[in-house]
């Protein structure tokens, strides 16, 4: 039996957030916690990479706006906007990996809109993620499908996550075939809880 995760938001307020950061390209960036008016924004970055690109989540589609709510936008959501024209450049959540007494584990999903890759999106998100979780409550960071071709095994390493395994063909992403997904842990517990 597939276990269910309920939905629902941590309702912790973060007060470093919203939190500024600078692109490669000199662009001024902000962190902050997602908001109704990004939906538009953030389901299109997501519809591109499942429906088009194809080879960085399991999904085989995103359809509709129904379908990019329920997986999307359960848990707590934040976006990387320009500071200047507020585009929304990327997103991720963060949300348990695992319902009950495993709930203390958290997942989260990164996309970046691809006109803004390689210009340090990612890794603004990523390196401020981990507080983050920990900030929410979370114990454990866990990601079980990290393809090996997709450009953040090189950022999770680089932000001290543990490769704990390898899932054989994992996934038969577009363009590509069968493919195999590294699964990265953190402990949470080793940062310090800012509030």
């Amino acid at each position: 039996m597939a276990y269910v995760i309920k939905s629902g938001k941590v309702d912790v307020s973060l007060p470093y957030l919203p939190k500024t950061g600078t692109l490669k390209d000199s662009r001024t960036v902000v962190l902050d916690v997602y908001k109704d008016e990004d939906e538009e924004q953030v389901f299109h970055i997501m519809q591109f990479i499942i429906n088009e690109e194809g080879n960085s989540y399991p999904q085989d589609s995103m359809e509709t706006l129904e379908d990019f709510r329920a997986y999307y936008l359960t848990h707590n959501v934040y976006v990387c906007r320009d500071a200047t024209t507020q585009e929304v450049l990327g997103a991720f959540y963060v949300k348990p990996n695992f319902p009950g007494r495993c709930s203390h584990i958290c997942n989260a999903g990164f996309i970046v809109k691809k006109s803004a890759r390689k210009l340090g999106v990612g890794y603004f998100m990523a390196s401020n993620y981990l507080q983050i979780g920990r900030d929410l409550g979370y114990r454990a960071s866990f990601f079980n499908l990290v393809f090996v071709n997709n450009h953040s095994v090189k950022l999770w390493r680089r932000l001290g996550m543990k490769e704990i395994g390898v899932i054989p063909q994992a996934g038969n992403l577009k363009g590509i075939g069968y493919t195999d997904a590294i699964q990265f842990y953190y402990d949470l517990t080793s940062i310090q809880k800012t509030v």
